[in-house]
């Protein structure tokens, strides 16, 4: 056997939240952890993402006025996941995530506040909630990285306000729109952006960190305190065994060729594979790409692979956090509808002009309308649009797009223009020959949904009825603000598709995050955690932060049975 470059306790692959918080939590366990990410930057996924953190009965709440118990949050996950999850793994998260939530509290730098009013994704279902189980991580000042903030993955495009600052998911609906309110709010950021200016000239970037980069920010910095190694273009080239436990790995650090022994194990933390279109092909629904992700362009499946070598058994596979996303010209990651699909005077129609879904509904749900869309029509080249009217386009977000009381048509970059992103006509007529799509069908459907826009109701699809719809609606629209009629000139489209923030299937795992084979058993020093791993969510999403929560959570369960291992071990030792 050839000799060890590296021993360590533990080796992390990946630097997202499931990976840092293996690696925070196995330092504090008494293991020498080694971390490796093999892009050149750490917080994968996860410093992109929202940062947000699902946790239900969390101590928050109470401070919030809000009642919760574990029995609801177990009656929630149990009826949204339809009987898919076994019930020991949801109670095994309702659980360990409050005590991963108290611990990272305490001991690290991550601090997270309750959305009081941000619904869970089915607030009205047996045990849901109107607010408080979406945990929102509070800002951080990336100065404190020095230069570990140059090495921090950047926020999705679309989360920087006017692509220059951060804002929480608490301010967010603050920022939306064009009333008092919201100029006032923007001026008072603007204004904080700018006093920020000598600390942006000395990073190269803004140092208030929100969201997932304020998350990430936290975990790295608590990370640094511990001095735990964490290096950067490391890859993993393969798994070492012996007597089929899992002891090492192969890796690849900027081209030297390392062997690493892990003597309690290998933790698979790289994320899913949303950027792998051959795994995408030979797993998911058609049409399928990935060009429609909105993940880092390291997600290529890696861990998954490596795992599934290992012979780990796969679940979700056909599966991702599914949300429907715009492409914009010269971006590399699509743009989530979070907002658009929630506001009135719009709405989606497929190539026919017909509508297919609730609009306003879990994104999860809207991409899972336009896959059940192309089984129902057998469309060989299905395509979809966001159609909207004057009204939506003078007060409303379109992607990049900032209102039209805030960059009217006039001032819109050409990249935007002329169907490059947005469509524009007098009519729906015009608009529809643009589109290619049957103008007589899209008016009646448009004239149907005026309609039911008028009344305050939607019974093709229930729009508007969940307190979930109404979240990001105008409250100024009545008697439903989530529907409005599409009825002024001139008339807008952006084609959309059905994208995701990453993926949701790969490896099976247990209640104590070790790797599963076909026949259900641990592999032995084999560990994963995130997106690397089949979702103990299922095929649903419980509400903003069921991807952040879950990866926490099983990066912390890794952490802790690599630890009673070499509790045991040293034991036996000892007994030797």
């Amino acid at each position: 056997m050839a000799e060890w470059d590296r021993t360590v306790d533990l080796l992390v692959m990946g630097s997202g939240a499931a990976g840092m918080g293996a690696a925070i939590r196995a330092h504090d366990l008494g293991l020498d952890v080694l971390l490796v990410e093999k892009s050149d930057l750490f917080g994968g996924n996860s410093a992109m993402s929202g940062g947000v953190c699902w946790v239900a009965n969390n101590p928050g709440m109470a401070k919030e006025g809000i009642e919760d118990s574990d029995e609801d949050g177990f009656t929630y996950l149990k009826h949204i996941t339809k009987g898919e999850v076994p019930d020991e793994m949801l109670w095994l998260y309702i659980r360990e995530s409050k005590r991963v939530l108290r611990y990272l509290n305490e001991k690290t730098h991550v601090r997270y506040v309750p959305l009081a009013k941000y619904t869970d994704y089915y607030p009205e279902a047996p045990g849901g909630r109107p607010g408080g189980r979406s945990m929102d991580p509070v800002p951080f000042d990336g100065a404190k990285l020095r230069d570990d903030l140059i090495r921090l993955r950047r926020p999705h495009p679309q989360s920087q306000i006017l692509g220059k600052f951060g804002i929480t998911a608490r301010e967010a609906q603050a920022a939306i729109g064009v009333g008092v309110k919201t100029m006032m709010f923007m001026a008072w950021q603007m204004l904080l952006y700018m006093l920020r200016h000598f600390k942006r000239k000395r990073w190269g970037r803004d140092t208030k960190l929100c969201a997932g980069n304020s998350l990430m920010g936290r975990l790295l910095f608590s990370l640094r305190e511990r001095k735990v190694p964490a290096w950067l273009n490391t890859g993993v080239n393969e798994l070492i065994f012996e007597d089929g436990r899992v002891v090492g790995a192969v890796l690849d650090k900027e081209g030297e060729i390392l062997r690493v022994k892990a003597k309690r194990g290998v933790v698979l933390a790289a994320g899913g594979f949303s950027r792998n279109l051959e795994m995408r092909q030979q797993y998911q629904r058609r049409p399928i790409t990935t060009d429609w992700t909105a993940g880092t362009p390291s997600n290529t499946g890696d861990a998954i692979r490596m795992g599934r070598d290992a012979g780990g058994a796969l679940g979700l596979m056909d599966e991702a956090w599914w949300t429907p996303v715009s492409l914009v010209p010269k971006s590399p990651f699509s743009w989530v509808l979070v907002v658009e699909k929630s506001l009135p005077h719009g709405l989606f129609v497929n190539q026919d002009g017909k509508r297919f879904t609730n609009e306003a509904a879990p994104y999860i749900d809207v991409v899972n309308g336009m896959y059940d869309d192309v089984a129902k029509t057998g469309a060989a080249d299905p395509r979809w649009f966001h159609i909207f009217d004057a009204s939506y386009r003078k007060s409303s977000v379109a992607g990049p797009i900032a209102p039209g009381k805030v960059m009217p048509d006039s001032r819109l970059p050409r990249r935007y223009r002329d169907g490059n992103y947005l469509y524009r006509a007098d009519t729906i007529e015009e608009l529809c020959e643009q589109l290619k799509i049957p103008a007589a069908t899209a008016k009646a459907t448009i004239a149907r949904f005026n309609e039911y826009a008028v009344k305050g109701e939607d019974p093709d699809f229930n729009r508007g009825w969940s307190a979930q719809d109404r979240y990001y609606g105008d409250p100024r629209v009545k008697p439903n603000c989530s529907l409005g009629p599409i009825e002024t000139g001139p008339f807008y489209a952006v084609q959309i598709y059905p994208g995701d923030l990453g993926t949701k299937g790969g490896l099976l795992t247990d209640a104590h995050a070790r790797v599963l084979n076909e026949k259900g058993q641990p592999i032995a020093g084999l560990y994963a955690a995130g997106n690397s791993t089949a979702s103990v969510m299922g095929r649903t999403y419980p509400g903003a932060g069921g991807t952040i929560g879950p990866a926490l959570t099983f990066g912390f369960l890794a952490a802790e049975d690599a630890a009673e291992q070499t509790a045991n071990a040293s034991a036996q030792e000892a007994a030797e």
